[in-house]
């Protein structure tokens, strides 16, 4: 062999053992199987009257890939076997003792829409304590979410009175227990429940549909984002009511004529209603007078969605709420219309 090739013999072997060197350091990246499964609230908060008998929240499992590629967003996978999730109540504001408003506590999940795990008397193990604020419950495996709903008492907040401090009550998970599953929980998130003061603009308001100026100025200013509102009659509507909820507005048109729904196998006769629903924007809590705007979204006929936004001011004088609204939707503005609502 001439002393080219053993040079060039000696650079391949230099050059590979200094490639193996170089790849001591490197990590092979973990397949999306490898990853642990991640439990958490579904929401970050709720919120309901200060009369509500019961409140609850969701655990969930996060999207994973979709191992079928069916799903380009991901999916829920789940668990092969049971965990058990430990929970706590990390904070509370405007009550002292958790155990005075919280009377009770229990566990199921959604088996179709008809029927719950309690229908079927299956049991998730739910221990919850509430004067200490924790709890552990069964997920189990199979299954995508499981709600926990707390009774409360509803006279403990319920008063005449417009409050102006916090009543809330914040939960975390602190544990998750799981021998057979690669399962962990997102320990940053939160569920917050506030309990809502119905003294201020919270809860349901319903118009005098008698009053021809009134129903004139609501259907100028909502038939901008539901064409059926401007050919209704005062004849044809039962009631006009807007409720005012948690993070959510509802105007809720119900109707005078009648159609069949299917409750469960159950057939009944129902008012047909037209519904406009929006996420509160701006609102202003705990006081008598503030700023309103809220959002909400229309699809096209082009697939495309557009948004449409109403904002104003609102004052309560007594039981009457006052709404001075502007509505924009597709460069189209109609009002300011002053609307009146009694509760």
């Amino acid at each position: 062999m001439n002393c080219r090739k053993i040079f060039a013999t000696l650079c391949i072997v230099i050059a590979i053992a200094g490639c193996d060197k170089e790849n001591d350091n490197l990590v092979n990246p973990l397949t999306s199987e490898q990853f642990p499964q991640v439990i958490t609230f579904d929401d970050e908060g709720d919120g309901d009257l200060e009369d509500a008998d019961e409140f609850s929240f969701v655990l969930k499992l996060n999207d994973r890939v979709d191992p079928e590629g069916s799903e380009l967003g991901g999916k829920i996978i789940p668990l092969k076997s049971d965990a058990i999730v430990s929970f706590e109540i990390k904070e509370f504001e405007g009550f002292s003792n958790t155990a005075d408003y919280i009377l009770d506590a229990k566990a199921f999940f959604e088996v179709d829409d008809c029927t719950t795990s309690e229908d079927l008397g299956i049991d998730l193990g739910l221990l919850f304590d509430p004067s200490t604020g924790k709890g552990t419950v069964r997920f189990p495996a199979d299954v995508e979410e499981i709600e926990i709903a707390f009774e409360t008492d509803e006279d403990y907040f319920d008063d005449n009175d417009l409050n102006d401090s916090e009543r809330s009550i914040t939960l975390v998970i602190t544990k998750v227990e799981n021998t057979a599953d690669n399962v962990t929980f997102n320990s940053s998130a939160e569920f917050k429940y506030e309990i809502l003061d119905d003294e201020a603009i919270h809860g349901d308001w319903e118009m005098d549909i008698s009053n021809a100026a009134q129903f004139d100025a609501f259907k100028n200013l909502f038939s901008l984002v539901n064409e059926d509102i401007a050919d209704l009659d005062a004849a044809d509507v039962e009631k006009i009511e807007i409720s005012i909820e948690y993070n959510e507005v509802k105007v809720v048109i119900e109707l005078k004529e009648l159609e069949e729904e299917d409750d469960c196998g159950n057939i009944e006769l129902v008012n047909k209603v037209i519904e406009i629903e929006a996420e509160i924007e701006e609102l202003t809590t705990q006081s008598k007078n503030g700023e309103i705007e809220f959002v909400g979204e229309i699809e096209k006929d082009n697939g495309g969605v557009e948004e449409f936004v109403y904002k104003g001011d609102f004052i309560i004088t007594g039981s009457v709420l006052q709404l001075v609204l502007t509505g924009e939707y597709d460069g189209t503005e109609n009002g300011p219309e002053i609307l009146e609502f009694e509760k």
